[in-house]
C-alpha cells in the first residue's frame, strides 16, 4: 500500500468511526464477525499471531481482511489507544476502501 492509499484509507476509517460504523479492538471485532455485522476487517500486522489467525479464520472467504502496518496507528485512527483489529460495519464504506486498494498489491484475504 502506498502513502496516498494509506491516507485515503485513514480517511475512510475516520468517517466510519464518526458514523459509529467501526468495532475497534480484538473482542469487539470478533463479536461483529460472529454476529454477521462485519463487512471488512482491518488487522494490524504487529497484532498477536493468535489474534491474526483467529480473525482470519473467522472471516473465512466471506469477509475481506486488510492488514494495517501497526497497532498504534490503527488505534490512533479511531481515537483510541493501540488496537490489534477493527471491523468496518458499513458495506458502502468497506466497498470504497477495497476500491482504493484494487490497483495495488496488498495482502487481502
Amino acid at each position: 500500500m502506498n502513502e496516498q492509499q494509506r491516507q485515503r484509507l485513514s480517511g475512510y476509517i475516520g468517517i466510519a468511526q464518526r458514523a459509529g460504523k467501526i468495532a475497534a479492538g480484538d473482542m469487539l471485532t470478533r463479536e461483529a464477525v460472529r454476529k454477521g455485522k462485519a463487512c471488512l476487517l482491518v488487522v494490524a500486522e504487529d497484532a498477536a499471531p493468535q489474534v491474526r489467525q483467529e480473525l482470519e479464520s473467522l472471516a473465512g472467504t466471506d469477509i475481506p481482511v486488510l492488514f494495517w502496518p501497526d497497532m498504534i496507528d490503527l488505534g490512533r485512527l479511531v481515537g483510541k489507544s493501540r488496537r490489534g483489529a477493527l471491523a468496518v460495519l458499513d458495506s458502502g464504506l468497506a466497498k470504497a476502501m477495497l476500491q482504493v486498494l484494487e490497483a495495488a498489491p496488498v495482502p487481502i484475504l
